[in-house]
């Protein structure tokens, strides 16, 4: 009786084709993310919640009271290096999954175990453990997504092809945002009208998008969700884990390096092992901005922060003949976050780095405001194209009660990974894109609100004041590095 009136409380009017799984589901972090898909892991999956352990470093026993009815476990205990392996030991068998939804503990680790042990895997980043976040003796280099992404891709070879599925860095971004490109290219390529051939493989979605015509993919998202309690003072907050978001502040500004870029922009390092298909700038992601746009949002300057998917998009949608690489296009994330995380933000900076003591992740105070999150694809004959989710925080707390627009698109990324890897329990390692994206979007589609696919006219130079730009004839700051002969050149999106 209790369990049947539980799970009409969590399982909304959305339909869903669930998936039977006779293994155990071990969820690692129980944050904004955990707490949420928690309840979608009830919505897709037919199994005994008996079968379900949540692993949390933090107090959460409160949020976690409902679920406990149920008869899912709870172990409260922070993962270290001392200890992870004894008690991943414990709680997991092969057949079983795991979901990693950890800040601060080794990702790379867990996977590795994961692998060797025959236990399905998936999560919504790639993480070091803490102590590395400000750790000087470790190079920029070794900061950066690349690197992450590289020694992965190593540690992939030394597996069978095949062998327990592991999906890496599959949430809203990283994870859906990989979709939402192959979903726009097929968009553009029809507006174009060329050949209707259906990409199957690496090789034929980056000729599609050479044939496009793409110079440049960015990951552009504006979060406008505001609460009903105004940002204090030496207070972070922020709609989704403020930890999360340090991090990623903290590291080096990422890009993947396009094929029609000019010159490399001051303070830039290559990486010389590898693809090359990256490089990254000798400045953390949170003091460095870049312009984007978006259909709602509009014009945007947004944090040019480090992230998955400017590295694997990128790569995959790398051309190479005879190994010359004939065409890539350059990637970047472009985030707006909510206007209290940006002056959060910048209070961390102004302190050289330090953290407040008072954190607060807005969700049931929010009274208004959206997370639109999509791809601008620029440079082809249609100028560009913005594919993506526009997401209320009304729409958010129909589809999933208790949580805001940020978590439920996270949430939708994680969630079809998970499917995905029940379905298809052998598939070995895989990065977002390696996914049939058709599938996976899918599966995540009924959590993304409003889908939007549109074309723009829109520049990094519109706006720009200089007596020579065909947007304006006001003269104000001189901007001599731009370039006005080719738009898409990274200079111009750049804010110096």
């Amino acid at each position: 009786m209790i369990h049947s009136l539980w799970h009409r409380l969590f399982v909304s009017a959305i339909a869903v084709e669930k998936v039977t799984f006779g293994g155990r589901v071990v969820l690692l972090g129980f944050g904004t993310v955990g707490q949420g898909l928690l309840s979608l892991l009830l919505r897709h999956f037919e199994m005994s919640m008996a079968q379900v352990t949540v692993v949390d470093a933090q107090k959460h026993r409160a949020q976690f009271a409902r679920f406990a009815r149920l008869g899912i476990c709870y172990l409260q205990l922070r993962l270290t290096p001392d200890n992870l392996t004894s008690t991943l030991q414990q709680l997991l068998s092969p057949g079983d999954l795991l979901i990693n939804l950890t800040v601060g503990v080794d990702s790379i680790t867990i996977l590795d175990w994961c692998q060797i042990h025959d236990i399905l895997y998936v999560d919504s980043s790639i993480e070091p453990w803490a102590d590395q976040f400000e750790d000087i003796k470790i190079p920029l280099w070794k900061r950066t997504h690349y690197f992450f992404h590289q020694t992965l891709r190593h540690l992939a070879k030394t597996r069978a092809s095949a062998g327990a599925t592991a999906i890496v860095a599959h949430g809203a971004n990283p994870g859906l945002v990989s979709h939402f490109v192959k979903a726009a290219l097929l968009d553009i390529a029809s507006i174009m009208k060329l050949p209707q051939i259906w990409p199957t493989d690496q090789t034929s979605w980056a000729t599609m998008s050479r044939s496009c015509g793409v110079k440049v993919i960015q990951i552009s998202e504006r979060d406008t969700q505001i609460s009903s309690r105004p940002k204090q003072l030496e207070e972070f907050v922020n709609t989704w884990s403020i930890w999360g978001f340090l991090a990623e502040a903290y590291y080096p500004a990422e890009i993947g390096w396009g094929t029609h870029e000019k010159h490399l922009p001051e303070n830039a390092a290559c990486f010389e092992f590898g693809s090359g298909n990256a490089i990254y700038l000798q400045r953390p992601g949170g003091a460095t901005y870049i312009r984007s746009w978006l259909p709602l949002g509009g014009a945007i300057e947004g944090l040019l922060l480090s992230h998955s998917e400017t590295i694997t998009i990128s790569d995959y949608f790398s051309l190479w003949q005879d190994g010359q690489l004939l065409y890539r296009p350059t990637v970047n994330f472009a985030y707006h976050p909510t206007n209290d995380a940006i002056a959060s933000l910048r209070e961390v900076m102004m302190r050289g780095g330090q953290p407040h003591e008072k954190l607060r992740v807005l969700n049931q105070d929010i009274v208004t405001g959206r997370d639109e999150l999509g791809v601008l694809l620029l440079g082809h004959p249609c100028n560009g194209w913005w594919y993506g989710s526009q997401l209320s925080i009304e729409e958010a707390r129909q589809i999933l009660p208790g949580h805001n627009a940020t978590t439920v698109q996270v949430c939708a990324g994680v969630i079809a990974a998970a499917v995905w890897a029940v379905r298809h329990p052998q598939a070995g390692f895989r990065e977002p894109e390696q996914l049939p994206h058709n599938e996976i979007l899918q599966i995540a589609r009924p959590y993304l609100g409003r889908m939007v696919s549109v074309p723009t006219n829109w520049t990094p130079l519109q706006g720009r004041c200089l007596a020579t730009s065909p947007y304006s004839s006001t003269l104000l700051f001189p901007e001599p590095w731009l370039d006005w002969n080719d738009p898409w050149q990274f200079d111009n999106f750049l804010v110096r």
